[in-house]
């Protein structure tokens, strides 16, 4: 049964026949139920659905850091969603049913704030990982004050580490301790950098930067 909100002539939430009204981000959303189809698994639609999964199970894990790392991107969606959106259509590599993820052309966020060209990442101590960067200042708004931070995931065990104020742009590295107790797990890295704006107000593109891929270490091995 529908519900209406606002009136005769306001948005209504539920469904009226095949078509289905929601209200998401103050907005009324309408979609019709699609038809019954007699051959629903057809090959297209089997590869749609491994997309979808495989986007799905590389940002759940990394919801909360999706928050930020999209959050310039909000207007009329969730991040998560935008997130959803970039990485389906440039994080995936090979045809169904050999697809996978392209850690490298992932990204875990977005914007016009210029990042980096270049970063690596190393193991240079039993529980620590040095983050290193190409200094960019003057390009595109950046600046040395433009704080770094860091994101570790392991896709396998779900672990992630995420360090918001690993450093500043101009110290070219970061040296992060990872808590004893993650055991063996292959960590995949990522850096963007935010600008000290972006700490006093909603996030907007030119405060944050694209996520640049550092690499993969093992740790714990």
């Amino acid at each position: 049964m529908a519900r209406i909100e606002a009136g005769i002539l306001g948005g209504f939430s539920g469904r009226i026949g095949n078509v289905v009204s929601c209200l998401r981000h103050g907005k009324y959303y309408l979609r019709t139920l699609p038809a019954k189809v007699n051959h629903p698994n057809t090959e297209k639609q089997l590869a749609q659905r491994m997309r979808f999964s495989l986007i799905q199970q590389f940002l759940k894990p990394i919801n909360k850091f999706i928050h930020m790392g999209f959050g310039a991107y909000t207007d009329g969606r969730s991040a998560y969603n935008a997130a959803m959106s970039y990485n389906l259509e440039h994080a995936l590599t090979g045809t169904y049913p050999s697809l996978s993820i392209d850690f490298a052309k992932a990204r875990v966020s977005r914007g016009n704030l210029s990042g980096t060209p270049n970063a690596t990442m190393q193991q240079t101590g039993t529980n620590e990982i040095t983050v290193t960067w190409e200094n960019v200042a003057g390009d595109k708004g950046a600046r040395d004050s433009d704080i770094a931070v860091v994101l570790f995931f392991d896709p396998t065990t779900k672990y992630v580490g995420s360090f918001t104020n690993a450093g500043r742009r101009i110290d070219g590295q970061a040296h992060i301790i990872v808590p004893e107790n993650t055991g063996n797990k292959k960590l995949y890295g990522y850096l963007c950098f935010i600008n000290e704006a972006a700490l006093a107000g909603k996030l907007k593109p030119e405060n944050i930067s694209d996520s640049c891929f550092c690499g993969m270490v093992q740790v714990g091995g």
